[in-house]
């Protein structure tokens, strides 16, 4: 019987759940895998109020896309390596065998270099030409990790910008603190003068002789 989605939803700030915040996990991710990410993400950002965590959270977003677009790469040249070993005659039984051969990176087992040898290659321009026809997918998928950078970069701009103005509050906090500290020093200062100054002048002076 398989998990409630809702019970092993990702942990995810208040800000977000505000927001209605959408299923990060695609069929096929780990959701213990992405969790682990982000507990880690916010712990080396050191986010502790709930914008510091929604900031955290889309700054491991990005990084997830990236490697959801690094591995979508890999897969794009693997299949292409595929097709590149069959044809339209071959049976789905042995396509599916020899998909499992290379998705696996069994490159060192006799069947794959036979199979591919049969085929006019050798591990080398096997690879070379499932990238050089997967060329114009491949760029496609390199522009959408480039976006995701830029994206990310923005992301940890803000974020820095937020801590650093949450540590300027508590600096001018501290400086307005010391300065209401020294302010009350001065006028405690001016009344211990003035009432030194009101208690010399209530004594009595002593009347000079003629």
């Amino acid at each position: 019987m398989s998990a409630d989605p809702k019970e092993t939803l990702p942990p995810t700030s208040k800000v977000s759940q505000a927001a209605g915040g959408t299923w990060p996990i695609l069929p096929g991710e780990s959701n213990a895998l992405y969790k682990k990410g982000l507990e880690a993400t916010v712990k080396e950002l050191s986010a502790t109020t709930e914008l510091q965590i929604f900031i955290a959270e889309k700054i491991f977003q990005c990084i997830w896309w990236m490697r959801r677009c690094e591995i979508q790469k890999q897969s794009v040249i693997l299949e292409g390596m595929v097709d590149l070993l069959t044809s339209y005659s071959t049976s789905a039984d042995k396509r599916l065998a020899i998909r499992q051969l290379i998705y696996g990176q069994m490159w060192d087992e006799e069947v794959t270099k036979e199979l591919i040898s049969e085929n006019g290659h050798t591990a080398s321009s096997l690879l070379q030409t499932s990238m050089s026809k997967a060329k114009d997918e491949l760029i496609k998928l390199d522009q959408q990790i480039a976006l995701r950078m830029k994206t990310l970069m923005q992301l940890q701009q803000s974020y820095e910008a937020l801590v650093n103005r949450s540590i300027m509050q508590e600096r001018l906090k501290l400086q307005n603190e010391l300065l209401k500290r020294d302010l009350e020093a001065i006028d405690v200062q001016e009344v211990k003068q003035v009432e030194s100054k009101i208690s010399s002048d209530d004594k009595p002076k002593a009347k000079s002789s003629k």
